[in-house]
């Protein structure tokens, strides 16, 4: 009985998070006036990081896409800081010191936090931005961008983010990932409530950057850290999906699974640093919903991983008994005819609906594509099974203050 109510808790709670996130995309369709427009920005400068650490192989493409970018060169500033990388990641980007707009410094390992206060000390633009050096942008997405800043409310716009050309079944799967990203972080924006401005390409106002203290370490996920201080600072973080990026993802399943346990570990951290957001209505929808609901989903994906293995190797022991006695098993005869009524069924069929109705949406929000993506059905089938791996390491690591590596 208590592991049924469980059960059905944990599914409302999913259910009712992601029927909110769609009715909030409704009515932000229809109640937003695209007739109401700020006063545009004068071209102001900008300081775009890229923070390298061993990134040989990929830093030259990175910064060739931020050559590329249709802005004015002597409103721009690259500045590539090279955190003690041990391969040729440093003369890979002094080859590009010929241009102008590029500065590249050197310096002792520290982090990535390091790298960005490093270079946040040689800039006085009024604009600072990240490209992590596995990343590349689209020409245009620094001006989608910097048009966000014309509300003055606004200290932090992040971008759209795509895979970059996906080829093992691994990456596919996060290209359907990340079309679930772009809605939800849409959505977060809209709703006041974005809790993380992401390596590739999130630009930020300098003045609020520098009146916060820069960044910090925060358990490798600086990112995150720096949002909620901007958040708790009264200011808005925006997204603006038309600020193409395209970043590289893990090819292989142990490449995945470290890095999202760093992210993982370094989220629960941090609402650990951060407790007193939770359920204060000072902090509206982030406070009241957004963060709560994120660590219910958490312990939501282990509970309902562990009561399938569990429902799985109770049958296997069965399967066993029956044949050890010498009973002719009889299996299951699959009927197309047969619809599964009860309420479990149904409710899992629902979610599987909005699930697909969420990532059209995130189709639609990134590329206006109005269907979801093609590799959709792997990652129903698939991440639901991976997921759990990392969020319970991470879990288990945090309880420990175990700490993660980067890489």
């Amino acid at each position: 009985m208590l592991d049924s109510a469980i059960m059905y808790i944990l599914l409302f709670v999913s259910l009712y998070f992601e029927v909110f996130m769609l009715v909030s995309f409704i009515e932000y369709l229809l109640i937003t006036d695209d007739s109401v427009s700020l006063t545009p920005l004068t071209t102001p400068t900008v300081a775009i990081i890229v923070p390298c650490f061993n990134e040989e192989k990929t830093v030259a493409s990175t910064l060739k896409s931020l050559l590329a970018l249709d802005y004015p060169a002597d409103k721009l500033e690259i500045l590539v800081i090279d955190d003690g990388s041990g391969d040729n990641t440093l003369a890979v980007a002094r080859s590009f010191e010929k241009y102008p707009q590029i500065n590249v410094f050197s310096k002792s390992n520290g982090g990535k936090h390091t790298a960005m206060n490093f270079a946040l000390t040689h800039t006085n633009a009024d604009f600072i931005g990240c490209l992590d050096a596995d990343s590349s942008v689209e020409p245009g997405a620094l001006r989608v961008a910097i048009e966000v800043f014309a509300d003055p409310r606004v200290a932090a716009v992040t971008p759209g983010i795509h895979v970059r050309s996906p080829k093992t079944w691994l990456q596919h799967l996060q290209f359907v990932e990340y079309r679930l990203s772009l809605f939800n972080r849409f959505m977060l924006a809209s709703l006041g409530s974005a809790f993380i401005t992401p390596g590739p390409f999130s630009i930020l106002r300098a003045r609020v950057v520098r009146e916060l203290g820069g960044w910090r370490h925060a358990h490798s996920t600086e990112d995150m850290e720096m949002a909620i201080r901007i958040q708790e600072a009264g200011h808005l973080i925006a997204n603006a999906p038309g600020a193409i990026v395209h970043t590289s993802t893990p090819r292989t399943v142990s490449a995945l699974f470290k890095q999202r346990v760093r992210w993982t570990y370094g989220f629960l951290q941090n609402m650990r640093d951060n407790k007193h957001l939770f359920g204060n209505a000072l902090y509206g929808n982030l406070g009241l919903i957004v963060l709560p609901t994120a660590l219910i989903s958490i312990g939501a994906a282990m509970y309902f991983f562990l009561h399938m293995a569990w429902s799985i190797a109770v049958s296997i022991v069965h399967v066993y008994e029956q044949l050890a006695l010498g009973n002719v098993l009889i299996w299951p005869r699959f009927d197309v005819y047969f619809i599964n009524t009860s309420m479990l069924g149904f409710i899992i069929m629902v979610s599987i609906l909005l699930l697909v109705t969420l990532l059209a949406a995130g189709s639609w929000i990134g590329t206006r594509s109005k269907f979801p993506p093609l590799a959709t059905p792997l990652f129903v089938l698939c991440y639901g099974f991976l997921a759990p791996l990392w969020l319970g390491t991470a879990v288990y690591r945090a309880a420990r203050n175990n700490g993660v590596q980067w890489r």
